[in-house]
């Protein structure tokens, strides 16, 4: 297995709690002004709820009975949860809650509003959706300039989140059917034992198959064990095969 150089590549699982806003000057915040701007306070962070503030105007319309207006989000293209933002009983021109941010990494929002007579109207950054980076306690960043940092404390009972820039391992790249058809991996295994596997990419597009994007993996650190050993892989359809692994060393991490 080798090591090898690489272009750039840039790139969270959640918890669906959403509770009125109690109000600090250091949580940090999403804006959604009525003007379309979205303006972040404070970094995302799993440590702190994110407060999300969210002027009504946005959506307008369906003001009929029972008209919600309603948030989604997705952590790293993973599952959709909703919350409530507002409805007739929300006082005042923006509504506040915060939303329990449970795992690191892309964070995904979008709104809709509806009413009975079956009214409907999205927020949605003309389906791309709004963005933001959460990070989360401990990372282990494996970067496209072959740097590798470890933040936060790396200990028995924590879950890892490892976040790898997937232009480090550049090479096998195949399609088929104009849809791609290739992947980049994480390897791990504690003390020398089984090893496991976690993607570190996912399809996302019109069919859900156009494009990968690129997301981290998820490491449950279990009782008991002293270190973490990782490498990385890439493979497609035409059987190409690159790794990176430290030239065969693998990265390995001791726990605490």
């Amino acid at each position: 297995m080798k090591r090898l150089l690489s272009t750039t590549f840039a790139l969270l699982c959640l918890g669906t709690a959403a509770t009125a806003a109690a109000q600090t000057s250091t949580q940090p915040t999403l804006t959604f002004h009525d003007d379309w701007t979205v303006e972040q306070e404070g970094q995302p962070s799993t440590d702190t709820p994110l407060r999300i503030r969210y002027d009504l105007d946005r959506l307008a319309q369906c003001r009929g009975p029972s008209w919600t207006i309603t948030g989604y989000m997705m952590s790293n293209r993973g599952p959709v949860s909703s919350f409530t933002v507002a409805s007739p009983w929300t006082t005042g021109p923006t509504a506040e809650l915060n939303l329990a941010v449970s795992r690191g990494g892309n964070l995904e929002l979008w709104f809709q509003v509806t009413d009975a007579n079956g009214c409907s109207a999205w927020d949605s950054d003309h389906n791309w959706n709004f963005h933001t980076w959460v990070t989360h306690d401990p990372t282990v960043t494996f970067s496209a300039d072959w740097s590798e940092t470890l933040t936060g404390t790396l200990q028995a009972g924590s879950t890892l989140m490892v976040d790898y820039d997937i232009g480090r391992l550049p090479l096998c790249r195949a399609y088929y059917l104009n849809y791609v058809a290739w992947s980049v991996s994480l390897n791990y295994r504690f003390d020398g034992g089984e090893i496991f596997t976690a993607p570190l990419t996912t399809t996302w597009g019109e069919w859900n198959l156009q494009y990968w994007r690129q997301i981290p993996a998820f490491i449950n650190i279990p009782p008991g064990v002293s270190q973490v050993e990782m490498w990385f892989s890439n493979t497609d359809r035409k059987a190409c095969q690159e790794y990176d692994s430290d030239y065969g060393q693998n990265y390995i991490y001791q726990v605490q």
